[in-house]
């Protein structure tokens, strides 16, 4: 139901609020749909920001009548468990554990650690327990997720 015009134009939506689109999904049926958007800032997420692209997203959406009937309107953070997508991401999580995959000559490989550092082209992971850091390139990371300290 997310066609490219609809995604340009709340990322445009969340651009104009300082935030970042990160995904963006649609469900339901008609009547009962879910409009879902994850937004993200280099400052991070408040609630006045998802309020602020809240309203301009259904205002978006009512013009455009892209979707038919009732609707329920969602605007938040990613949240911790969702893969960070863009280098921009990162600098925010510096200190935090987290898992990252990254391509290797055998296929992906799994590393765990703290992230240490972000550089313009690569991260540094601290796995702890006597292991040195590792620089991982952001062209060989396949995903990241910021792992709970719980």
């Amino acid at each position: 139901m997310v066609n490219e015009e609809m995604r340009a134009a709340i990322d445009a939506c969340a651009s104009r609020a300082s935030a970042h689109l990160i995904d963006l999904t649609v469900r339901g049926s008609r009547g009962r749909t879910i409009v879902e958007v994850f937004v993200d800032a280099e400052k991070g997420v408040t609630s006045g920001l998802c309020a602020e692209v809240s309203r301009e997203v259904a205002g978006v959406i009512d013009r455009a009548r892209w979707i038919q009937g009732a609707y329920r309107l969602e605007v938040s953070s990613p949240g911790i468990d969702r893969p960070l997508k863009y280098s921009w991401q990162f600098p925010k999580h510096v200190g935090r554990p987290m898992v990252v995959t990254m391509r290797g000559a055998e296929g992906a490989v799994k590393k765990t650690g703290r992230l240490v550092s972000v550089r313009e082209a690569d991260i540094v992971i601290d796995p702890g327990k006597g292991i040195p850091a590792e620089t991982i390139s952001f062209d060989a990371i396949v995903d990241a997720v910021v792992t709970p300290p719980w």
